[in-house]
């Protein structure tokens, strides 16, 4: 075990060879405090160090080491029990594992068995994005992310970033083959629509497919607004707002893409349920406030259990999100979607940084299994979420509601 602790160790403090290191996974058995840990090294006006970046679920740490210092936090990270080892120098490759049988593998690669990686000491890589900080973007300058000179403002390097991982998510999930084009896309609640101008751009100026685009919000001075970037600025004649609620908007043709990105309250609830009941094939939603069951249960008698936990705002408002995003995404599931939650951006961003990621699948096995589940919650938690109001008025979805849910006391 010291023999390979030596050779990584050795590989790191190369000044002249070394390029970047990786530490990931644990041993079986073991715990250790970050999901991974990256090295590489950086050029700082007080002279070179190596910069250690240490990852977790919720959060990055970066930090940069140089002399004895570097040594000792070398020796702290060499004595966690990863699982995989990797370190990159300009002659090749080092990799370590270890199997659960506690046996370790060395590989070594040499320069002429791969590709010899280039030395690099900038402090601040640039990033890959799909759209790039530096090359003017038209809708971009048009809603006042870019300069004229095409620089993202440093105001505005947030929804930069938040623009770029939104279409990450589609690019990741969206099988465009599939659809048949033009591809249809509404957003529901669609604000400032910058992300809404960003996923039309994605489709039809990247990704050269035909795309029809419609958003729908009832602020009637930014819809005009959109319409006339849309139109007069940008020339996307297949996109168009609209002055109205949610309810109230009826697709011509069943949408492709549904989206309710920061739809405030119920609105979010609207969108899913239109997006459902139109049988669109993609819905994205990452739900703002959740007020509705907030109210719910608030009115409800705590449960004993958790009195605790509900005698502070901040755990019951919290608490009360995650139980409305978890009615939402049960539902999905319910109505045939493959349905997960995932981070949308960073919590330094924005604390209402969950997206609920639903496509439609062609068949529903446990249908029926969902079904009960989300009626126990239902009957536990004593609400009747929004979403399933919404549904339940179309006729369609009735028979799933129709049976009415207990409301015996909890215990």
């Amino acid at each position: 075990m010291d023999d390979y602790k030596n050779l990584l160790k050795e590989r790191i403090l190369d000044d002249a060879l070394f390029v970047h290191a990786t530490f990931k996974a644990r041993q079986r058995g073991h715990e250790v405090p970050w999901q991974r840990v990256e090295l590489r090294p950086v050029m700082l006006k007080r002279g070179r160090h190596v910069q250690v970046s240490y990852f977790d679920d919720v959060k990055h740490i970066a930090k940069n080491y140089a002399g004895q210092k570097l040594a000792q936090e070398l020796d702290d990270l060499l004595d966690l029990p990863f699982r995989h080892w990797q370190v990159e120098t300009t002659n090749g490759r080092l990799q370590i594992e270890v199997t659960k049988k506690g046996k370790v593998i060395v590989h070594k690669n040499t320069s002429s068995e791969s590709k010899s990686v280039p030395l690099s000491l900038q402090h601040d890589r640039q990033k890959k994005y799909l759209l790039p900080d530096n090359e003017p973007t038209p809708f971009l300058q048009a809603t006042n992310v870019m300069t004229n000179q095409g620089k993202v403002r440093a105001d505005m390097r947030r929804k930069f970033r938040q623009v770029n991982q939104f279409l990450k998510l589609i690019s990741e999930t969206v099988a465009f083959n599939t659809l048949h084009t033009p591809i249809r896309v509404v957003d529901f609640g669609c604000g400032n629509a910058t992300l809404t101008f960003a996923i039309y751009h994605y489709l039809f100026e990247i990704k050269g497919l035909p795309t029809r685009l419609d958003g729908v919000d009832i602020k009637t001075d930014l819809i005009k607004l959109h319409n006339d970037t849309a139109h007069k600025t940008l020339a996307w004649h297949e996109v168009q707002f609209h002055d109205m609620p949610i309810e109230a908007y009826s697709p011509k043709q069943p949408p492709d893409i549904v989206l309710a990105l920061h739809a405030c309250d119920i609105a979010t609830d609207a969108a899913l349920a239109k997006g459902i009941s139109s049988g669109s094939h993609y819905i994205f939603c990452v739900p703002c406030c959740h007020h509705d069951l907030q109210v719910q249960l608030q009115k409800n008698a705590a449960v004993p259990l958790f009195e605790p936990m509900f005698d502070h705002g901040i755990l019951r408002e919290r608490f009360g999100d995650m139980l409305t995003d978890t009615f939402r995404a049960q539902l999905l599931r319910i109505m045939g979607y493959h349905t997960d939650i995932v981070e949308f951006i960073s919590a330094e961003h924005t604390p209402k940084n969950l997206m609920i990621r639903a496509i439609k699948t062609n068949n529903n096995p446990n249908q029926s299994q969902y079904m009960e589940a989300y009626k126990t919650m239902k009957e536990y938690w004593q609400v009747t979420p929004y979403l399933e109001t919404q549904l339940a008025m179309l006729d369609e979805y009735k028979a799933f509601f129709s049976q009415p849910t207990a409301t015996a006391p909890r215990s």
